[in-house]
């Protein structure tokens, strides 16, 4: 069998030691600085904290102090013998010991041994696994259009369920997302609005939930003072390039590695900003977007859209363009399709008030 125990190692502290400390300092706090999905000075941070746990596996017993809850140490990172750089949320046993430490001329280095000998320690409050998920019925359809309907059919859940249940645009082709979260952002006559979650295939889940049955949506737009063409992203279609007025997003910035979540938070939040922006003179903007993929940016931008009306609304009024002309329901009506630079868009429905 076997526990998990944690202790203190007084470590003591040389040239090496200090370096070692001052790095770790500088990696922790560059890292906080990073952009979202920028992982370098995390490893960095990571690796460094590597070396400070072997410096203090080789110290002598009677230089250790055992620590009688392991469990409250899982996120405690302390660096260093300077108690005012400790992190304020340190369970008082371990401030406590490591202040002792300091007391002595030696570095409290936190050690914990996950499989240390002795008894297996149990939860009181341990819990089965749930039951497995209910299953759904597609209705015969397959492919893609069972994508879009599992979708459709996640935001009536969400709509009519007790609590708002998360919704899932992971995998959905960015035309789909788009219409079915215009569809179900209108407004309608005796049902109430609900933000509901929006979580990706990797478990994250964006801070920013979804306004759904929120806005006085029509069908058409209206004269604007000043019309704009964006493309969602840059790079995506070169050919393009010279017949958009500019990109709303940077290809580089937003498409990294990184949890879904994170890339719709960080749209979001560049989105709203720059809206706010072009509203802040009073004048009607209309911005024609021509997207492809990458629902995480979709999903970002028409949150923040929808956040954008409440807040102000009639300031801005945006019309959809899909890339190769795909509709919702996968059929390509050519009567409405328009060619940019030989690269064939088509029109969605408008997000206007």
């Amino acid at each position: 069998m076997a526990t998990e125990a944690a202790c203190l190692a007084g470590v003591v502290k040389d040239d090496t030691l200090a370096r070692l400390i001052k790095d770790i300092e500088s990696a922790a706090s560059r890292a906080r600085k990073a952009e979202p999905g920028d992982r370098t000075d995390i490893a960095r941070f990571e690796a460094l904290m590597t070396r400070l746990e072997q410096r203090a596996a080789g110290v002598d017993p009677a230089r250790r102090m055992p620590l009688p809850d392991p469990a409250a140490c899982a996120e405690v990172t302390l660096v260093g013998d300077d108690p005012a750089r400790w992190p304020g949320e340190m369970p008082a046993s371990v401030r406590a010991a490591a202040t002792a430490i300091v007391a002595r001329g030696l570095v409290p280095v936190l050690v914990v041994e996950p499989l240390d000998a002795g008894a297996t320690v149990r939860p009181s409050d341990a819990q089965s696994a749930p039951d497995p998920a209910e299953r759904w019925d597609s209705g015969g359809v397959r492919g893609r259009q069972a994508v879009e309907a599992r979708f459709r059919a996640q935001i009536c859940e969400a709509l009519s369920a007790p609590k708002p249940r998360p919704i899932a645009p992971s995998g959905i082709n960015n035309s789909a997302v788009t219409e079915m979260l215009r569809e179900f952002a209108g407004a309608e006559p005796g049902v109430p609005a609900r933000r509901v979650p929006v979580e990706y295939r990797d478990g994250s889940r964006s801070a920013n939930p979804m306004p759904l049955r929120a806005l006085p949506l029509r069908g058409q737009l209206e004269p604007s003072d000043l019309t704009l063409r964006f493309a969602l992203l840059s790079i995506r279609h070169t050919e393009m390039d010279a017949a958009v007025d500019g990109a709303w997003l940077r290809n580089a910035e937003i498409s990294r590695p990184r949890p879904g979540a994170q890339t719709d938070d960080l749209v979001y939040d560049i989105t709203r900003q720059q809206l706010d922006e072009l509203a802040r003179h009073g004048s009607r903007v209309r911005l024609d977007l021509y997207q492809t993929g990458l629902e995480a940016a979709v999903v970002g931008f028409y949150k923040a859209l929808a956040d954008h009306l409440l807040a102000r609304p009639r300031s801005v009024a945006v019309q959809p363009m899909y890339y190769d002309g795909a509709s919702v329901a996968g059929a390509r009506d050519r009567s409405v399709r328009i060619t940019v630079d030989s690269s064939p868009f088509r029109k969605g429905t408008p997000w206007t008030m």
